[in-house]
């Protein structure tokens, strides 16, 4: 028969169950608003029932229940949402950086505005106007020459700057390769810890938990690929073909600078280049572009060494065109400039590649502006001043402004030197409201799947509470079910059998 005590078993089985579920109701209302929180549920289960199938057996009624159990807690997850967000953060990722980077470049080259390079071009142009209508005007002269140094300063400017944001973006690459293996060692001790924990039977759901947050974070930074063994809940995290993270083991990435100090990543037992292909790392070295050591055509989108590349050719053009028509006139000191080394810029080494960077008024002009040759004839004859009104060859610099630049394959080719430079900047204007567009897109897309997960694993405050009463109750009903039981049985060992004493 039943043994008499059953039912303060099964009362004592209906108390630390609910207390159970309480608990972890409790666990999912103290973690409402914790980043990366999975809802988690009790599995509340049925016992093994007194009596097992049997042929023959003593009691007719049959199988008789012996209460309740927690069978496991449970996470409440969509694998299938959570790959998809993966999927879309390297995107998000991506243009974030990208639209960073461009918002950057915008502010360099700060077009269209009367104060970025384009209106510094107008005035220089401008000037050799003015002077050619005023040739023998000192003062115009020293416009000219302030406003040759103006344009020099502003292209070394836009020059320097574009090499600092190069520089940045240089060690944002370091910074994120320490990112990233900061994150693949968390998750190897993860795995380790997991698996400890499932060896003993348990759940560890607070521990994936972490996991997954970090997998969300590592995924928005470069693409990556997730397997996960079920049996012992520990994951594979591949980037670029290659196990970054393989069980209780890891294989850091590092970076192999250039001679120039540019960082290719790379993989640290191997020192072969690591395979990047989407994420904020990828938008970094689209922007900064290919290290010294990689292989050419680049992979990259290269899109500061592009534009400065395009700076040297407009600074290269504005140098040579205007020396080579300086070179052809007289100056107020009855001379032509030319080969007495005269030139309006200096002429840097031919074989250089960043004109840019030492493009410079000459010391000649700086000195005594006289020696700007804006006549086509000479301005002295036997001591007297002739063709001092002479502005000839100031006008055909100024013309410079719409010259199409058709002579050097080395520099601008069939287009005005401010229609090259409205073309660049429309460029970069262009891609910037791409990145700013996708970027957005990809913030929708993101708020949609996230609403989606938390649909699934976030916590609901008005559903934990009904659960909290639900099983508040359930507790009470089961004490006041044992305090029947003890009733019962006192009403059995003390008060039966005493009758006739």
């Amino acid at each position: 028969m039943r043994a008499t005590f059953m039912g303060l078993e099964m009362g004592k089985r209906s108390i630390m169950a609910q207390q159970t579920a309480l608990d972890v109701t409790g666990h999912n209302l103290s973690n409402a608003n914790t980043v990366g929180y999975t809802r988690q549920e009790a599995n509340l289960v049925t016992t093994r029932p007194y009596h097992t199938p049997m042929l023959t057996g003593n009691s007719k009624v049959g199988q008789l229940g012996t209460g309740v159990d927690v069978a496991d807690i449970r996470r409440l997850r969509d694998d299938f949402v959570d790959g998809q967000i993966r999927n879309e953060n390297k995107t998000a990722g991506y243009w974030d950086s990208l639209e960073n980077s461009l918002a950057k470049i915008e502010v360099i080259l700060n077009e269209p505005s009367d104060n970025g390079l384009r209106g510094v071009m107008d005035a220089f142009w401008m000037s050799w106007q003015d002077l050619s209508a005023h040739p023998e005007s000192e003062a115009v002269r020293s416009v000219v020459a302030q406003r040759g140094m103006a344009l020099a300063d502003a292209i070394n400017h836009t020059d320097r700057q574009l090499t600092e944001l190069k520089e940045d973006l240089n060690a944002t690459v370091k910074v994120k390769v320490d990112e990233i293996n900061s994150i693949a060692l968390q998750l190897k001790d993860l795995n380790q810890q997991i698996l400890s924990i499932k060896i003993a039977g348990k759940q560890p759901n607070d521990l994936l938990d972490k996991r997954d947050l970090l997998i969300d974070q590592l995924s928005e930074i470069v693409d990556v690929q997730v397997s996960e063994d079920n049996r012992t809940s520990m994951v594979t995290v591949q980037l670029g073909g290659r196990n970054l993270v393989q069980d209780v083991y890891y294989n850091p990435l590092d970076v192999k600078s250039d001679t120039e100090g540019m960082h290719m990543v790379t993989w640290q037992d191997t020192g072969v280049k690591a395979s990047i292909s989407s994420g904020e790392l990828r938008g970094v070295l689209d922007a900064r572009g290919k290290t010294l050591d990689e292989a050419s055509p680049s992979e990259y989108k290269e899109l500061i060494p592009n534009l400065m590349e395009q700076l040297n050719i407009l600074a290269k053009t504005i140098v040579v065109k205007t020396n080579d028509l300086h070179r052809q006139g007289y100056s107020l000191n009855n001379h032509k400039t030319y080969p007495d080394g005269k030139d309006f810029f200096n002429m840097p080494d031919p074989n250089i590649e960043n004109w840019a960077e030492f493009m410079q008024v000459s010391d000649a002009i700086v000195n005594d502006v006289k020696n700007i040759a804006a006549a086509t004839e000479p301005t002295w004859e036997n001591g007297t001043k002739v063709n001092f009104g002479d502005g000839s060859n100031a006008l055909k610099i100024a013309q410079l402004k719409h010259d199409l630049n058709d002579n050097d394959d080395s520099m601008i080719q069939n287009i005005t030197n401010d229609d090259y430079w409205r073309s660049i900047t429309a460029e970069i204007g262009v891609k910037s409201q791409e990145a700013i567009r996708m970027a957005k897109n990809q913030k929708v897309l993101l708020s949609q799947l996230e609403s989606k997960r938390q649909s699934v694993s976030g916590v609901a405050l008005d559903e934990e509470i009904t659960n909290m009463i639900k099983f508040q109750h359930a507790y009470n009903a089961s004490s006041r079910y044992i305090t029947t039981i003890d009733e019962t049985l006192d009403v059995i060992i003390n008060r039966m059998g005493i009758v006739g004493r």
